[in-house]
């Protein structure tokens, strides 16, 4: 995540609208009077199932294709198949903003995605495991975006409080790889192909909970043109790109790279559970981040920590090195998601939240997996983990510095409140 975008690994989460006379702002004042409005209950519980399912398959499945014959450039090239499907993501948003579908489409999505997994573990030819991998990716690319957007609806002004409900996810990936590292190295891979598909569902029954928002009738022609015109959309998404480039590196070739390192299941399922752990405080601090720094300074501390992770990985002589740096995932991806999902948030013209929330996610789980995955396969296999682990690191850099840079109105502290 990156999977965490859906954090499938073959994927697998405002400025003033000044021209807004002719649309109302979102309404959601029955969510926010609601008691259980505080709690989020469901959120959690889907964040949490979802995640396990995820922890369950994704650090494990890049194995599965090493072991059944694939090179590298194979496996780069299914893994970046959910950034090329990807294209897809904004369709999906419009569809759920213009139709008011998003509490429907999000357990159909999850339940999409169960059986093709199982199915996997039955089958070894590549062209089969890409078959099967772009059904996958396709109901996968809606999941995150439509989840954080019923999240986001449902918190309101309250906007910051979006970790808390997200840091549920960190806690089900960490749970899960942990085990499912310990139980592939006693049991083998097959684990993985009946685990996920049983998170998998809990996590569609938790969607069919999910909070509900009152959008007003959206005219989103207009709204996606204004979205797409303003130049502050195109440097957070080309910047959120280059930035997700790195994570997706890791993400994609960190098993393989750790197995090359010599470790085992059980070591790379721990390296999951230290980087989600790594989360934790983060997610939690989040809110006071935001309001103290804003979420532009928190996406370029993300661009910077991953630059420097990629390049101590390079170095690490041992797999316990790479636990030790493991310990960065925190600062790297929980910063550019949070960060992130509120940039986007903040840029959204009102009523197109869920497709900001798609963009965004296009632009870190698709563009950047795409690329980063396609050229990451061919650059480990050619040239090793340290030129891969380099290319990364100054994607990262470039990312930090063109949000950095930016001008100032795009930099402004977030506030917490929505803008008319």
């Amino acid at each position: 995540m990156t999977f965490r975008h859906t954090r499938l690994s073959f994927t697998p989460a405002r400025h003033r609208f000044y021209d807004s006379d002719w649309i109302e702002l979102m309404t959601i004042e029955a969510t926010r009077r609601s008691p259980a409005a505080g709690l989020l209950i469901a959120p959690k519980a889907f964040y949490f199932f979802w995640f396990v399912a995820l922890g369950t398959f994704g650090p494990f499945i890049v194995l599965y294709y090493r072991n059944v014959g694939l090179d590298l450039a194979q496996i780069g090239l299914l893994l970046s198949l959910g950034g090329i499907l990807q294209a897809a993501g904004p369709l999906w948003g419009l569809l759920a903003d213009a139709l008011r579908l998003r509490r429907i489409l999000l357990p159909i999505a999850v339940v999409g995605t169960l059986i093709p997994a199982a199915l996997l573990g039955q089958v070894s030819a590549f062209w089969q495991i890409f078959t099967l991998t772009t059904i996958i990716s396709l109901f996968a690319i809606p999941i995150t975006p439509l989840a954080d957007s019923a999240t986001l609806a449902a918190l309101g002004n309250a906007r910051e409080r979006y970790g808390a409900q997200r840091v549920w996810g960190a806690v089900g990936w960490g749970l899960s790889t942990v085990l499912s590292g310990w139980l592939i190295q006693r049991l083998g891979l097959s684990l993985i192909f009946w685990a996920y598909p049983i998170a998998g569902g809990l996590a569609a029954l938790a969607a069919l909970a999910m909070p509900r928002a009152e959008l007003a009738t959206v005219n989103v022609v207009p709204a996606g043109r204004t979205l797409l015109r303003d130049r502050r959309w195109a440097r957070f998404l080309i910047s959120a790109t280059l930035i997700g480039c790195s994570g997706a590196l890791v993400h994609g070739f960190f098993s393989l790279y750790m197995e090359d390192l010599g470790a085992g299941g059980e070591q790379i399922g721990l390296a999951y559970t230290i980087a989600s752990i790594s989360e934790l405080p983060v997610m939690a601090l989040s809110a006071l981040a935001l309001r103290r720094w804003g979420a532009r300074p928190l996406m370029v501390t993300a661009g910077l920590a991953y630059a420097l992770r990629m390049l101590l990985y390079w170095v690490a002589p041992s797999p316990e090195w790479a636990l030790a740096i493991q310990l960065l995932h925190g600062l790297c991806f929980a910063s550019l998601w949070t960060a992130g999902v509120v940039e986007a948030q903040r840029l959204a013209p009102p009523g197109l939240e869920a497709t900001a929330q798609s963009l965004f996610g296009t632009a870190v789980f698709g563009i950047a997996v795409a690329l980063a995955n396609a050229i990451g396969g061919v650059i480990y296999r050619d040239y090793g983990y340290g030129a891969l682990f380099a290319a990364a690191a100054f994607a990262a850099l470039v990312g930090a510095g063109g949000l950095a840079f930016g001008a100032p109105e795009e930099r402004e502290p977030y506030s917490g409140e929505q803008q008319p």
